[in-house]
């Protein structure tokens, strides 16, 4: 793998000198150290650093703050300062530039290091999430339909390039432009204005599809067109607004088909990162299934091998479902492959601590900025001794059921990641006895509604557990599944749905 390429920009000599000497026997690649401002943006770009340390105050016309805002707005490297002030007003000025992190002079060498790592795992992560966002906006402005996403009362949050077409949008578009006036839809053939249903989409969050209409424009032409309206949902799940599909209907199948094959294909990644849904692993006996809401999930659950007798067990959760959740939870899965020596490098912790893992992931996407919120359940299961440690947060806590047929949840404080820098997690430690069972889950599971509104229930899932105890893990598992499904009484579903439980073999 290619080193990390640092720069360090600091017109203290010896100082600069110390931290070059520290970043290199921490295995990273300094190309050079430079002193004013001016030069440090440059190199920067040239270098194509992948971190800047920044003195803030540097001699000369421009100072460490100036530089860093430029190297932010020019080449986006993240710049973590180095600064021997702590006042108030010096702090304020620098947290305008975003920085990834502070280092007070003089430094301690494990500061350094901490801080370094840590800057450099959140522009890694940054830039896969960065990366993600930009493939489905080239996707939304590439498909076939045009996409507009309004607010409840009509006003437009965005609209791709074909919607602007179809619907003769100025560009840019005025503020606060309400959809409304440009919709001159009639059913194909007649002059009947076509029923747009709102109240379906808004206040029941219902889909809801319209029979074919004629799209009259604004220089008077007409298009036939398939319409289709999905509630946007808030972070609380209330429809917050309403995304419009228009597709002309003139054009060929075959771009809704190519956005089907695309959706198909990402629900086969998202499954091919599951386990197998029964199996027998290391000495340990899984059995696992997951309902998604929709083409793919924002529930992810890994099986992990750390070493000859650790295995990890995690389950994320994110808020909301669809490719946007599903997307954060494949980063996170991403970051949590351990590496030789049972290390998670991107997070740069002990795979074998549960706590520090939770903790370093709260650290890593709680920056006030992009509030991706997630819940997640860390386990590792010493097979040896037959124990379990694990830190959850805000994550349903983990059920265990005893061979002896009682039911226990293993209670520990942790809120969701993401949410709070105020963040704390308790880690604990389970002995488990020859056929014991630990349960993981999601809380789609027991928030799922009947047709009446009825919840499953958390209670209703525990005595379902202590049920199932002298059936093999998998028909246990499976009867769970087929439990909440008839509960359901439909095939969607409002949220993921997962469980993943282990008994020693």
């Amino acid at each position: 793998m290619q080193r990390a390429r640092i720069l360090v920009v600091e017109d203290e000599e010896l100082v600069a000198l110390a931290i070059k000497s520290c970043l290199e026997g921490f295995g990273y690649e300094v190309p050079c150290v430079v002193a004013p401002g001016e030069e440090a943006v440059r190199q920067s770009a040239e270098l194509e650093a992948d971190l800047v340390l920044m003195d803030i105050h540097l001699k000369g016309a421009m100072n460490g703050i100036h530089a860093a805002r430029l190297i932010r707005d020019s080449t986006r490297v993240p710049v973590v300062y180095l600064t021997a002030y702590s006042d108030a007003d010096t702090l304020d000025r620098a947290r305008v530039t975003e920085p990834f992190g502070f280092i007070l002079k003089p430094f301690e060498e494990r500061a350094l290091e901490a801080t370094v790592t840590m800057a450099l795992s959140r522009s890694r992560a940054h830039k896969e999430l960065q990366a993600t966002h930009d493939r489905m906006s080239a996707i939304l402005h590439s498909v076939g339909d045009g996409i507009v996403v309004t607010e409840a009362n009509g006003t437009i949050e965005y609209a791709n390039s074909r919607a602007q077409v179809l619907l003769s949008l100025p560009a840019p578009l005025p503020p606060f432009s309400s959809i409304f006036p440009l919709l001159k839809l009639t059913r194909e053939g007649t002059d009947e204005p076509l029923a747009l249903h709102l109240d379906e989409v808004v206040v029941r969050g219902q889909s809801v599809r319209l029979a074919r209409g004629a799209l009259t424009r604004a220089d008077g032409s007409s298009v036939p067109v398939d319409v289709r309206l999905e509630p946007y949902r808030a972070s609380g799940g209330s429809a917050r607004g309403i995304v419009w599909a228009f597709r002309d209907a003139s054009e060929p199948d075959r771009i809704q088909d190519f956005i089907t094959n695309e959706l198909h294909d990402a629900a086969r990644l998202h499954r091919s990162l599951l386990p197998p849904d029964s199996a027998v692993t290391g000495g340990l006996r899984t059995a696992s299934f997951l309902l998604a809401a929709g083409f793919v999930a924002g529930d992810l659950y890994t099986l992990s091998s750390l070493d000859e007798r650790h295995t990890a067990i995690s389950m994320v959760d994110v808020a909301g479902h669809g490719l946007g959740a599903a997307s954060l939870a494949l980063l996170v899965n991403r970051l949590l492959i351990p590496r030789d020596g049972g290390k998670l490098p991107f997070l740069g912790v002990d795979a074998l601590s549960p706590g520090e893992v939770v903790t370093r992931l709260n650290t890593m996407f709680c920056d006030g900025h992009d509030q991706m919120f997630f819940t997640i359940c860390y386990v590792v299961v010493d097979r040896q001794r037959m124990s379990v440690r694990m830190a959850r947060a805000g994550h349903p806590y983990p059920v265990v059921v005893k061979a002896d047929g009682s039911v226990a949840e293993i209670q520990t404080a942790g809120n969701a990641v993401g949410i709070s820098t105020a963040f704390a997690v308790e880690e604990s430690e389970t002995a488990l006895g020859p056929g014991d069972r630990l349960f993981l889950y999601s809380d789609g599971l027991t928030d799922c509604t009947d047709i009446r509104g009825a919840q499953f229930s958390r209670r209703r899932l525990l005595d379902l557990l202590s049920q199932t105890l002298r059936e093999e893990l998998d028909e246990a598992v499976s009867r769970i599944r087929k439990e909440v499904a008839s509960w359901r009484g439909r095939e969607s579903f409002d949220d993921d749905i997962s469980l993943i439980a282990f008994e020693a073999t």
